[in-house]
């Protein structure tokens, strides 16, 4: 049975609090689908999602295979405090993959950028996703931001342009992109487990341009 992980890692800096209720609630909906993808029984699916911000803060809210640990009170733990150590976050997340995987989707989400990392410099991550992406299975890194400057940084790092998705600071905006976002995840599983062929996991935000412009 293919092993799928889904490791998202979410910016928690106190610059993210007049999202929170939008990024809980987009938990919440991906929670959801992956419980529904589990049931499914075409996939041993595990599901980490970590939340950080200052140097030092890095929190686990699940690393788990079972559906039963994807409920709304872990999506309701997120909380947003601190600084953007975000690639600190990155570099510790990875190391949260276990061995033996067939796909790995991760998945970046951040209103900002890089402030404060101690333990991981841009040269570090850089190599870190440019290693995962070219091993196997090769890993699919997809970023979600809301700036401009941001989406330039990741696509610097090498994360590809089209597995970046431009995220708006407003609420209807917000909940747009993590449509989007659930609209990528699915090909990835779809993918990983064969129900289709032929996707471009370096570009699965493509079939979203239409509907962005």
């Amino acid at each position: 049975m293919t092993k799928i992980t889904n490791l998202i890692i979410i910016d928690a800096s106190g610059s993210m609090l007049s999202k929170a209720d939008e990024i809980r609630g987009g938990l919440k909906m991906i929670f959801k689908e992956i419980k529904d993808d589990i049931a499914l029984g075409e996939a041993k699916i595990r599901t980490i999602v970590t939340q950080f911000s200052s140097p030092g803060y890095f929190k686990e809210l699940v690393n788990s295979k079972k559906a039963e640990k994807l409920t709304d009170k872990l999506a309701d733990a997120y909380t947003p405090q601190g600084m953007t150590a975000l690639f600190d976050a990155i570099g510790q997340g990875f190391q949260l993959v276990p061995e033996g995987q067939d796909s790995v989707l991760v998945t970046i989400m951040t209103d900002g950028q890089e402030n404060s990392s101690q333990e991981y410099d841009k040269a570090a991550i850089t190599k870190l996703i440019s290693d995962k992406k070219a091993g196997k299975p090769a890993w699919t890194i997809t970023f979600m931001g809301t700036t401009e400057q941001a989406m330039r940084d990741a696509q610097s790092w090498g994360v590809s342009k089209g597995n970046s998705l431009r995220v708006s600071n407003d609420s209807k905006g917000f909940n747009k992109s993590m449509r989007n976002y659930s609209k990528m995840r699915s090909q990835h599983y779809n993918a990983s487990t064969g129900r289709i062929y032929g996707t471009d996991m370096d570009n699965l935000a493509k079939d979203n341009e239409a509907e962005d412009e």
